[in-house]
């Protein structure tokens, strides 16, 4: 699937012209407290009085503002059940956001590097840590923060082909399914992508290639808002990692 689609816009890239999109409100969870929350709570941990009940606080807040956000974007893309039935973890959440190339990885690694010396080691937090780990947090959050549009009034993405034919990438609302369309008229090139991770037999191919489409949807956005350039589109979806 991976080098089909590359190979195609590696082709027709030149040849695409930005047409319409659409969708609707995203369904977005009913958090009662929200990423910005715990960040609001851990930035007042270390604005108080220093100490290693404060520095404690902050990071366990820090920690929260993490897990919450993974959460509602899950959510939001219709992933969290299905996470949640396979029992899969924080490291195959974060393996999403990775091959999906919605975080960088070498951020990712910093982020469960900071996460795992100060909960899981019992080390007393230092404050050159957790500012680290303070700023690391904030950047994911509003990183995150920036796809929930991709799964509500972008969730349809159309770009006609000057040659004829088009690109369209479309993100169901209802259930955890992306589906990309690729259709080059000239050479009777038609072929759909899809992954339906509601009726997935294959966990992690599924995972991967949902990640993957989910990747290209986004950056046919950024495409269409002139965020990157075709030769940035090919990187990207050349460089893509594993989960």
């Amino acid at each position: 699937m991976e080098q089909e689609i590359t190979e195609f816009f590696t082709k027709y890239i030149d040849e695409l012209d930005v047409d319409s999109g659409g969708g609707g409100w995203p369904q977005v969870p009913d958090f009662e407290l929200l990423p910005r929350d715990f960040l609001d709570f851990a930035e007042k941990d270390l604005e108080a009085p220093r100490s290693t009940h404060t520095l404690v606080n902050a990071t366990s807040n820090l920690k929260r503002a993490v897990d919450c956000q993974l959460d509602y974007l899950l959510c939001t893309l219709n992933l969290d059940e299905f996470y949640r039935n396979k029992r899969l973890g924080i490291d195959r959440k974060l393996g999403l956001l990775k091959r999906a190339g919605i975080f960088r990885s070498r951020s990712i690694e910093k982020l469960n590097a900071l996460r795992n010396r100060l909960e899981h080691h019992y080390e007393k937090p230092k404050i050159e840590d957790v500012e680290v780990y303070y700023d690391l947090v904030a950047a994911f959050v509003s990183v995150l923060e920036s796809v929930i549009p991709l799964a509500g009034f972008q969730s349809n993405l159309s770009n006609g082909l000057v040659c004829g034919g088009g690109v369209e990438s479309d993100f169901s609302r209802e259930q955890p399914r992306l589906r990309l369309t690729l259709e080059h008229n000239p050479s009777g090139y038609k072929k759909v992508f899809e992954v339906d991770l509601s009726a997935s037999t294959d966990v992690a191919t599924d995972i991967e290639n949902f990640a993957y489409l989910l990747r290209v949807h986004m950056l046919l956005r950024k495409l269409e808002d002139s965020a990157i350039t075709p030769p940035h589109f090919l990187k990207a979806l050349e460089g893509s990692e594993r989960v």
